[in-house]
């Protein structure tokens, strides 16, 4: 399991040389198209729903697309992102790696380590230093990086998660909708929050409105449902809201509240139930392995660390069981299914 997608992010962007490094970051759908990337923008985002932004990579075309957000900085993040996969895709070395780093094939670790490319490309280690100075992020920093940089919301939100230092997201509420427009995990938690999950009507974190603040408590709803309460810090920033949902509460707050209590921890997620990968018993329970994702068997007592990768994987697209050399590197989707 790769613990630190951010590590990887920083060897792809050492692969790419000072200069070209400058050109992306300055004029990315230039840079990529002088590289050989065809980069085409789309009119929705309806083909890029695997992906963790609204755009997606074609290996095969070397070809990217995107949603266009003319006068945003949102579609540099997009391309930049997509860049990453391209990156990926390139080093044969990390591909290896990324295959067994879970269930998936290593895809949700490989958007992580893209969202934190695209990241690092816009906003240097310098400037994150200097909003922060030393300290661990609360909200209104994703604004001033903002401010401070050239990079987008989403981008600020990848590189202020990895200084959370504990389980918790940077996310980006989209206050219209209702719904997740972006989280970013912090380094030291293993879950995804898929962007376009919705809030109930009731989270507090609405109570930020346009332009004010929220201090309080927050749960976390994954798109299953599933909740786990946060410590949260929220601000309006007209049609989005940004929050820091962390499971320690470093920020003032009034009050003592079941978060505070010593012994008490909120519960995982989810549910988790499968069949053990080195004995095929039952495994299940409310917790899974921090680094594998799976519950321990209830018979050999062993989490799946350790166990070898799965000999077949399910296509998402037509949901039949095939080997994985049906599969390109990194894809979900069948060579079968792809090439219809």
């Amino acid at each position: 399991m790769i613990r630190d997608p951010n590590a990887y992010a920083k060897r792809l962007e050492a692969a790419i040389s000072l200069e070209a490094r400058r050109e992306l970051a300055s004029s990315p759908l230039t840079a990529m198209r002088a590289a050989g990337i065809l980069v085409s923008a789309v009119p929705s985002s309806d083909a890029t729903d695997a992906c963790s932004c609204d755009g997606a990579y074609f290996h095969d075309q070397r070809a990217i697309c995107y949603v266009a957000t003319p006068r945003s900085r949102r579609e540099n993040f997009t391309v930049l992102h997509e860049f990453g996969h391209h990156l990926v895709m390139s080093d044969d070395e990390m591909l290896s790696e990324l295959a067994d780093a879970d269930a998936e094939g290593g895809v949700a670790v490989e958007e992580r380590i893209c969202d934190a490319f695209a990241g690092r490309i816009l906003i240097p280690d310098g400037a994150v230093v200097a909003v922060l100075g030393g300290r661990r992020p609360r909200a209104a920093d994703v604004r001033a990086l903002y401010d401070a940089t050239a990079g987008s919301m989403e981008a600020c939100a990848v590189r202020l998660a990895e200084r959370i230092g504990c389980e918790g997201y940077v996310a980006l509420l989209d206050r219209q909708r209702r719904e997740l427009r972006f989280a970013s995990p912090s380094a030291e938690f293993n879950y995804g929050w898929r962007r376009g999950t919705a809030l109930p009507a009731d989270h507090p974190a609405w109570q930020a409105g346009a332009d004010g603040t929220y201090v309080g408590e927050g749960d976390v709803v994954w798109t299953s449902r599933s909740r786990k309460r946060f410590w949260l810090d929220a601000i309006g920033a007209g049609g989005i809201v940004i929050a820091i949902f962390s499971a320690d509460c470093y920020w003032p707050h009034a009050g003592l509240t079941i978060l505070d209590e010593p012994g008490v921890r909120p519960a995982g997620p989810q549910g988790y139930s499968g069949i053990c990968r080195h004995c095929g018993g039952p495994a299940w329970g409310m917790r899974a392995c921090e680094v594998c994702g799976d519950a321990r068997c209830r018979v050999c007592g062993r989490c799946g660390c350790g166990a070898p990768a799965p000999a077949i994987k399910i296509c998402t697209k037509c949901h039949f069981s095939k080997g994985k050399a049906q599969f390109r590197a990194g894809q979900s989707v069948c060579r079968e299914c792809d090439e219809a």
